[in-house]
């Protein structure tokens, strides 16, 4: 990146070790910064500690689901208005869907192109820091 030009930071939760690698990895290669937590309990410490542009979270998380963490980011001034992805290769129910839209989400059905969520987060930090 360019001197001057802010690298975007994003907050990668998963419970899978090969998911976190993988993603830190290419994520880091396409100039993003990648901090990680495999928890919700872990992944809040984060959010308080260090200003994040995105969080990429997997639904299905062991203790909290990755719903529980997008629902107190959504209540939580702070962290109201990040760009957030949902990971997930489970079927989505139609109330997992709804309360999706109403969290306002992403969703990135695992397994699909990384090249297409790093396009998304791209776009998403753009947006959200005008």
């Amino acid at each position: 990146m360019s001197e001057g030009v802010k690298t975007p930071t994003v907050l990668l939760v998963d419970d899978q070790p090969t998911i976190l690698r993988t993603l830190t990895r290419f994520l880091e290669a396409k100039g993003f910064t990648v901090e990680i937590a495999t928890s919700v309990g872990e992944a809040i410490p984060v959010l308080e500690a260090r200003a994040v542009d995105a969080v990429v979270l997997d639904m299905r998380l062991p203790g909290e689901s990755g719903l529980d963490l997008l629902a107190r980011m959504r209540e939580d001034e702070r962290w109201r208005h990040l760009p957030a992805v949902v990971l997930t290769g489970a079927s989505l129910t139609n109330e997992d869907r709804a309360t999706l839209a109403r969290l306002r989400a992403y969703v990135f059905l695992k397994p699909k192109s990384y090249e297409a969520l790093s396009t998304h987060l791209a776009n998403a930090v753009r947006a959200a820091s005008r």
